[in-house]
């Protein structure tokens, strides 16, 4: 049927395509692994609880605390009313990010390391919550609970 010959080649071709497919699957886990995002986990989460009313004394209090702290800031409009937004401050140690309104009223806010691999220590966190429940005190019955 087949000559010694045809054999041969056949099971070069063959451990060919099994290295080959081998080399893929090992390139392509490479790239996932490489090109994954990571799930980081809030060091802190805290509640804010306004009057809907008060969302302008929110974000000028959270403007004015990211000054404080040297943080860039961004406040988004999500949809096209400009009722939902999301609210992210950022700089080389720490960041923290939250949707407006999470629930009617509410900004749920999560802060994280910028980089994990090089984390700050944990009272910084606190610090700066602390402070900034000091900001949210002046909007008439604001509260910040951290959770």
């Amino acid at each position: 049927m087949f000559t010694p010959r045809t054999k041969l080649m056949m099971v070069f071709f063959l451990l060919l395509d099994l290295l080959l497919g081998i080399w893929i699957g090992i390139t392509i886990k490479t790239f996932q692994m490489e090109n994954s995002v990571d799930t980081q986990h809030a060091v802190r989460v805290i509640r804010i609880t306004i009057d809907p009313a008060e969302r302008e004394a929110l974000f000028a209090q959270l403007q004015t605390f990211a000054d404080k702290w040297r943080y860039a800031i961004r406040i988004a409009p999500l949809d096209p009313k400009g009722e939902s937004f999301s609210i992210q401050m950022w700089r080389s140690d720490m960041k923290f990010s939250g949707l407006y309104p999470n629930d009617p009223g509410t900004l749920d806010i999560g802060f994280f390391y910028t980089d994990p691999a090089r984390p700050v220590p944990e009272r910084y966190f606190d610090e700066e919550i602390s402070d900034l429940k000091n900001f949210i005190s002046q909007i008439p019955g604001a509260t910040l609970t951290v959770h």
